[in-house]
């Protein structure tokens, strides 16, 4: 856990916080088999490992079979959990909606949009505010602090976002935090005229049947991009076979080809992150990353032997959500945290071979 996140829950233990808990009743299209053999003695080593670990959800999605699913230290699957960043991947998806509809490019000029940017975003693109390479100076307690909370005191964050002040050229240095989803938030509702959350739940969640218990927002009504959603491991599943067959659901196209896995790639500054994921792959450590305990120290981020097409949307105490093209997978993981959890222990439990 970052040292900043250990200030934001010692900062909320005073102020109430929000809550989107009341139950969501499964109910997906996919067949339940639970795994066997080998395959089911691996899973359950690793759900084992999550459930000592702080594990609330573990649920297994091979092809369109859930092989496995299990409540964790009396926590019931129909219960919605706080995905924190876990949601910010999400915002792939509402990017993948305004390509396909012509409203957006990834070269496109941000200033252009928002003509309240600074003038040190001059040059400033979509792709690198996706990528986190906008060069933007993240203001933690305005805009991740402050809208965990039921009184928040920065009332418009999107504005927020746009009156930061710009402390790298765009395109150089990879920074994490909230204030690149808010941007995107703004392109989004200029583009779009309808905000993030609308995109999405119209074009992406209503035709895979993806139900959210809630999602924060600040007072004028922006939804929170980078950590709102609330929602349970079968629905996150969901998502995740969405962007494992690339757009396709269920043998239906949802999103055009190739939207989605373009998401699936990193940047110059940092090639561990996406567009709104985080990927397997080799990154030099004197990058700024998030959770870097949790992570490999040195080699692919997420697991040393993993596969190259291993990805993850992760959020704080440890939500998870792995997705794996090339072996037909997706994971999903909700948890109260645990210190002592890695990535990596409990990926080579899942998936290594003899």
């Amino acid at each position: 856990m970052t040292r900043a996140l250990l200030l934001v829950l010692a900062a909320c233990a005073c102020r109430e916080t929000v809550d989107h808990t009341d139950p969501i009743a499964m109910d997906d299209p996919f067949r339940h088999d639970r795994a066997s053999g080998d395959e089911l003695a691996r899973i359950e080593a690793a759900a084992a490992y999550s459930e000592a670990h702080g594990g609330r959800a573990f649920m297994v999605l091979r092809g369109d079979t859930v092989v496995y699913e299990a409540g964790q230290n009396g926590y019931d699957l129909t219960e919605p959990h706080h995905l924190f960043s876990g949601t910010k991947s999400f915002s792939c998806a509402a990017w993948a909606v305004l390509q396909r509809d012509g409203l957006l490019a990834a070269e496109d000029d941000v200033r252009a949009i928002l003509p309240g940017l600074s003038a040190d975003a001059a040059g400033l693109t979509v792709d690198q505010v996706l990528h986190l390479t906008s060069g933007v100076k993240q203001d933690f307690w305005g805009l991740t602090r402050d809208g965990l909370l039921v009184e928040q005191r920065i009332a418009d964050k999107g504005q927020r976002a746009i009156e930061l002040p710009f402390v790298h050229r765009p395109g150089e240095v990879f920074g994490y935090g909230s204030a690149d989803y808010f941007l995107f938030g703004e392109i989004v509702q200029a583009r779009a005229g309808r905000d993030a959350l609308q995109v999405l739940e119209d074009d992406v969640f209503a035709p895979i049947g993806l139900r959210t218990a809630g999602w924060q927002h600040d007072p004028v009504g922006n939804p929170m991009l980078p950590y709102g959603a609330w929602t349970t491991a079968g629905e996150w599943l969901k998502y995740g076979a969405l962007v494992r067959d690339d757009g396709m659901f269920m043998g239906e196209r949802v999103l055009p080809a190739g939207a989605l896995h373009g998401c699936l790639e990193g940047s110059e500054a940092n090639p561990a992150y996406g567009r709104t994921f985080w990927l397997n792959r080799d990154v030099d450590r004197d990058v700024a990353l998030v959770a870097e305990h949790r992570l490999e120290p040195e080699g692919p981020l997420l697991w040393n032997d993993g596969p190259a097409d291993l990805v993850a949307a992760a959020g704080h105490q440890d939500q998870r959500l792995y997705i794996v093209p090339s072996l037909d997978l997706v994971v999903a993981r909700l948890s109260d945290g645990d210190r002592k959890f890695r990535d990596a222990e409990l990926l080579e439990l899942l998936l290594a071979t003899p």
